[in-house]
């Protein structure tokens, strides 16, 4: 019996698929984000019973000599690069420094998944250049800084440039900086966001970009690079102002009490109690979320069980988000499941006969909604619950080749 052939790969090199390695198998599926083939390559593949499934498929000239590398996170172009007969697949972040248009051109063709930043000047130049996210120009002749720079005493002694740019945030947050040695070094600074102690305002607003948001925070605000679970030790280490470059969860009363203010780039948990006390204190965030004690939340399980005993304890009803299988158990009602259950961004939800009506009111974003009993899962889910409704999926694949890398030759 002929076996089937399935290729799951980000980059697949076809281009030197032969004949032979193509007969013997019933189908071949190629599932890649890349494919890269030539003329005759293409043939092949078009003559045999193959599937391709791609996002971009390059097509390369017979006789071609080039090579594919790949970049998996941040990649950089400088002056120096040589691209010759190179194709650069990036899955991440690419930086292109400034000088460095003579290299960049010097590639085949580069791929950009993810975000590039390059010079300003150098805005429509590229014509060997695909990018599958964001594009981010920066000043000619700037340095560029990591996303969340607290710029410093020793920043400024350092400094070698009189031009930054920072893609995220850049915080001046030490009132005692030497702000005439800034001046007189002639440093200036562009980004997305301006964090600045308020009595440097007036002494640093011209060093900016006039683009860029200024957000003004009360002098001694300490800056804590993570995100932040609020406790009593917080504030004993870093103090009552508090700049956090991440998320802030909040549950301790006594130190929410001692809290003065609060500038948090990512979203802010308070709990539902705590609601009212938090409000008081002058803080800046990019989201705010109440974290209420008679609301259950259950979130990215791969699998759960949801019963009656499980919607009492929770008078505000449950929550269940991104699970990949989520079963109710059969003393669900369907008046429970309608007025306490709310399911979301879910893969698979398991549930009786009777049950399946109040559960497609009530799913969001559910890829699929399977009856008990009608499929290979048990009513339990057990037996085999975690192959589940896959099993007769996996018994078809029993006679195939599965082949999965980042990249693959053929």
């Amino acid at each position: 019996m002929k076996k089937n052939k399935m290729i799951n790969a980000a980059t697949c090199d076809a281009r030197n698929v032969t004949e032979e390695s193509l007969t013997g198998y019933e189908n071949i599926t190629i599932n890649a984000s890349i494919l890269i083939v030539n003329e005759r390559s293409m043939e092949l593949l078009n003559k045999y019973p193959v599937t391709m499934n791609a996002a971009t498929v390059l097509e390369v000239p017979d006789g071609e000599n080039i090579s594919v590398q790949s970049i998996n996170g941040k990649g950089e172009i400088g002056p120096e690069a040589d691209g010759t007969r190179v194709f650069l697949i990036v899955n991440g972040r690419l930086s292109i420094a400034d000088g460095s248009e003579t290299a960049v051109k010097s590639y085949y063709r580069i791929m950009v998944n993810g975000m590039i930043l390059m010079p300003k000047s150098y805005e429509g130049r590229f014509s060997n250049i695909q990018v599958r996210g964001k594009t981010e120009y920066y000043p000619d002749g700037a340095t560029i800084l990591k996303a969340d720079t607290q710029i410093d005493d020793l920043f400024v002694l350092r400094a070698a440039n009189t031009l930054y740019y920072c893609s995220g945030n850049l915080f001046f947050l030490d009132a005692r900086i030497d702000t005439e040695k800034m001046i007189e070094k002639g440093l200036k600074f562009t980004a997305k966001k301006i964090v600045i102690a308020e009595s440097l305002i007036s002494k640093l607003v011209t060093l900016f970009d006039e683009e860029a948001e200024i957000v003004k925070v009360p002098d001694g605000t300490k800056l804590i690079d993570d995100d932040l679970e609020l406790k009593h030790k917080t504030i004993k280490k870093y103090g009552t102002r508090l700049c956090v470059t991440g998320d802030v969860s909040i549950k301790d009363a006594e130190a929410l009490s001692s809290l003065e203010y609060l500038f948090a780039d990512g979203t802010v948990s308070v709990s539902k109690e705590l609601e009212d006390s938090f409000e008081e204190i002058e803080s800046v965030y990019d989201d705010l979320k109440i974290i209420d004690p008679e609301l259950g939340m259950i979130t990215d399980r791969p699998m759960v069980k949801v019963g009656a005993a499980v919607l009492e304890k929770y008078p505000k009803g449950v929550r269940v988000e991104d699970c990949a299988k989520v079963t109710l158990s059969e003393d669900l009602s369907a008046e429970d499941i309608i007025e306490k259950l709310h399911i979301v961004d879910c893969a698979m939800v398991i549930c009786s006969k009777e049950q399946e009506e109040a559960v497609g009111m009530i799913a969001e974003d559910v890829a699929m909604i399977q009856v008990s009993g009608q499929g290979s899962d048990d009513e339990d889910g057990e037996d085999g619950g975690a192959l589940g409704m896959f099993g007769s999926f996996l018994g078809k694949l029993k006679d195939t080749q599965i082949i999965n890398a980042a990249e693959y030759k053929m």
